[in-house]
Parts: structure tokens; sequence; C-alpha cells
């Protein structure tokens, strides 16, 4: 087996992306360099470490190492890259949630979630900020609900959207709220009232000093020992639409300026990059921007820490003693859960739940329809879902592709042993019995029995309880067709 020494003598001096693994394959940590061979080697030569580089180093057992073309290539490949693995060392957009943007594409217009490359995006649009309520303003403001616009109405919304001209919106809606009041056409008239309303609410976040024209990105930091927070405002048309806050235990091998700038590019593979991206400001208007950032950040270590350390605890945590429990040489990462849902032997389905560090992983569930016609058969189903299962490792296949640390099945003995015939040796597994809430695993008969406080107890339940919610929703539907 190549020792690290040799693999760092063949790595090139050339811009690149490399990945920090672990006893069990997992990804660790995941950067980028300007010279590969220098940024590695750095971390393997004998000599001093802070304590965070030291913590990681000791669980670090290889690497690999991609090279790109540039340091512009190799930062969007390591954005991309942590946002898919989610390694346990980066920073991470754990709070993070799909904003709505309003998208114009044509004479088209539309509210969406999805970001492509095509048409003029506006937004997002959160913080009691509804992207609903502005296109409904919109409609009324230009006249064309249920119609297709024109390419000169179009741009006068685009203009609109970006806070450069108002186009006398107060004077539209109040006419048309007083005209439908006077025709007793209520419903229609508080439709307007409410798109009033809506324009007060973005006007009292237009921030002084600040031109109509402004639309930026505000990022700032606050830290703890143990917990890295950020604070992400955005101002869009000289208002601040909202602020987010994201909040992580704060192990990343970088300073803290590092972190931050990790963070900015893996916050941009999720959102769409506004004219200006403020980190840094000496003077004006953005120094005050960053102050309220930092301000807001800090305030959220100092409400929310407590909080912060038990959402840690109930995830990574409940993995690590979940991992003690079960008597596992390593902390499982991914873990997949399959229950078997039938009614009367009839539209049996299976379920297949992904949970990653301890947290529902959705994009990657899979659901199943059973092959086999032994009607109420749970253990030739359940045999069934795992050969279909396991015969994808190795694929493309962002579930499938990818070996699970931990297999957990819903049920006694019964169904351990019907996996265990199929699950190769090399991947862990286990049984949970809900009615005593027992926990059986292979080569040893006594059940374990946690106490109903554990948090790797609360964990396994919450994974199994998914993992039979999907598989009667699933169940419920294919029953219907």
């Amino acid at each position: 087996m190549i020792t690290i020494s040799e693999k760092l003598s063949h790595v090139p001096e050339k811009p690149g992306v490399y990945l920090m693994r672990d006893t069990a394959n997992h990804i660790l940590y995941i950067g980028k360099a300007k010279n590969l061979k220098a940024r590695l080697s750095s971390y393997f030569k004998s000599g001093s470490h802070d304590t965070k580089v030291t913590a990681m180093l000791q669980r670090v057992v290889g690497f690999d190492y991609f090279v790109c073309n540039s340091e512009k290539d190799a930062l969007g490949l390591e954005a991309n890259l942590i946002k898919k693995h989610k390694p346990h060392y980066n920073i991470l957009l754990k709070d993070n949630k799909s904003f709505p943007y309003i998208r114009i594409w044509g004479v088209n217009i539309e509210i969406t979630r999805r970001i492509n490359k095509s048409g003029k995006y506006f937004g997002p649009y959160f913080n009691g900020i509804w992207a609903g309520g502005i296109l409904d303003t919109v409609y009324d403001i230009f006249g064309f609900r249920g119609s297709a616009p024109t390419q000169d109405v179009i741009e006068n919304v685009k203009a609109f959207l970006r806070g450069e001209k108002d186009f006398g919106a107060y004077k539209v809606l109040t006419q048309k709220m007083e005209q439908a009041a006077e025709l007793h056409q209520f419903e229609l008239a508080i439709r307007y009232r409410n798109g009033l309303n809506f324009l007060d609410k973005l006007k009292e976040r237009t921030i002084t000093q600040v031109g109509r024209d402004v639309n930026c990105d505000v990022f700032n930091r606050a830290a703890r020992a143990d917990i890295f927070c950020v604070s992400v405002l955005t101002v869009r048309g000289g208002k601040l639409i909202g602020i987010q806050n994201f909040a992580n235990e704060n192990k990343a091998p970088l300073t803290d300026e590092e972190k931050l700038e990790q963070f900015v590019r893996q916050y941009y593979t999720e959102n769409i990059e506004p004219e200006e991206i403020v980190t840094k400001a000496e003077k004006g208007y953005k120094k005050k921007l960053l102050k309220m950032a930092y301000d807001n950040a800090k305030e959220y270590l100092d409400t929310s820490i407590e909080k912060i350390k038990f959402k840690n605890e109930f995830t990574l945590g409940a993995c690590k003693e979940l991992g003690r429990v079960l008597g596992m040489d390593i902390v499982p990462k991914k873990i997949e859960c399959f229950d078997i849902s039938h009614m009367d032997g009839e539209s049996t389905v299976a379920s297949m739940v992904v949970f990653i560090d301890g947290v529902a992983e959705k994009k990657l569930y899979r659901k199943f329809r059973i092959r086999h016609k032994e009607g109420n058969n749970d253990y030739l189903s359940m045999q069934e879902v795992l050969k279909r299962r396991l015969a994808r490792l190795g694929t493309s296949d962002d579930s499938f592709g990818t070996v699970p640390d931990l297999i957990i099945v819903d049920g006694g003995k019964g169904q351990l042993s019907a996996a265990m015939t199929v699950a190769p040796k090399n991947i862990h597994i286990c049984a949970l019995a809900k009615r005593e809430e027992e926990i059986f695993i292979p080569n040893q008969s006594e059940s374990i029995i946690l106490d109903k406080r554990s948090y790797a107890l609360r964990l396994l339940q919450r994974i199994r309880d998914e993992a039979h919610r999907f598989a009667n929703d699933f169940r419920k539907k294919v029953a219907r067709t």
C-alpha cells in the first residue's frame, strides 16, 4: 500500500483541490490550493500545528486531489464538493434553506427556488418579504395579470424589481382600491390594500445613505472557542431584504478569515451572486453594513449558543454515541434505514431514508415497489430491497453509489437475520424493534436496551419513524393508482 510520503512525492505543483480521508474512507476535509504539493506537504511535514489542524490530522490516513487549470477553477470545485460531501471539518451551510426568487425570461415571469443559467433572477426573498406578494403587486401595478406582457412592460418590471423606479405604485394601487370599493368588489379592494401594505414594508427596509441601485450581499462573522457564526445581509435596490445567520462547530483548520472566504464560496452554490459581495470595507455605508452583520452574528451566538450545542449533541453527538453502543470502530456518518409497507399483503413497497451526520438528507431518499409474488412476506421483501440497493454500490448515483456506514432495518431478530443474508460483512447493520425499542445486532443473542433519554436511541427512533412515514406515504400513493 502506498504511503502518504510516497503519494506526496507525486503531487504536482499546480492549483487544485484536495480531500483528506479517515480509516473509513470518509472525507474529513476539502480544501483548495494554489500549489497542491506545497499545501499538502505543509500538513504532513514534522513541526507544530495549531490545535484544530492537529485534531484533524490525528484522524487522517490518506488524501486524494484533483488538478485544476487555475485557482479560480479550484475555488468552484471546492465549493461544489463541500456541498456534495458535507465534510466534518468544513464550514457548512447547515441552516440554509432554498429561498424563492422571481425569474424573468423573455416575456415570462415566475417564482422559483431552482436556479439555472437562463433568465434574470430577482431576490432571494425572505424575512417577511414574500415573493408571491411582490409578484401580485407587480401584476396589479403593471396590469397584466392573466395575460402576456409586452417586452416594454417586462423592462419596466425589471426596473421596478431592481428598485430603480416605482412607476407611481402607491397612486396606481390607491386608485384601484378606491374604485373596487365603490363597486363593492371588496375582495379585490383588500388585495390592493395588501399591496399598499407590502410597499410600506419595503419602504421601511430602505437603508439610509445607501443608493437605490445598490444590490449586494454583506458577510461578517463572530466566533467563540467552539462555535463559528456567519451573518449574511441581503440588500436589493437599496433595501435590506433579509438577514440570515449560519452557525457551526468551529473545527475547520483555517483562520477565521479563511473560513469566511470558504463559506462565501459555498453560499453561492445555492444562491445567485449579486452585483457586489462585501466582506471588507474601510469607510462609508459598506463599513456600517459590515458592522450590522457583525452585530447580528454576535447576537446570534449570544442568544443561540446553547441551542447550537444541543443540536450538535442531538445529531453528531448521537452518531458518536450510537457507534459506541453498536461496537463500531468508526462514527457512522451515512446511515440508511429500510422499512416495508403493505396493506394485507397488497401494494407492497419499501423505503430507504438516508441520514448524514444525524440529519435527514431527503434528496437521497429512495422508494421501491416490491417485485416478488409471495404475498405478505416481510423477510423476503427486506432481502429483495437490500439486494437491489446494494447491487448499485459504486455507481454514480449520489444515493446508492457510496457505502453506508450503518444499515438499520425496522423490526426484530427475524428482519435482522433476513437482512444479514444479503448484506456484506463489512457493512454494520442493526434492527430496531418498535414494541420495546430493542436493538439487535449480529452475533449477539441479547438485545440492547438503551435509556429512553439516550441521544443514540432518539436518533434510531427518528430514522426508523422517518422510514416508516416515507414507506406508508408511498404505499398509499401506489394503492390509489
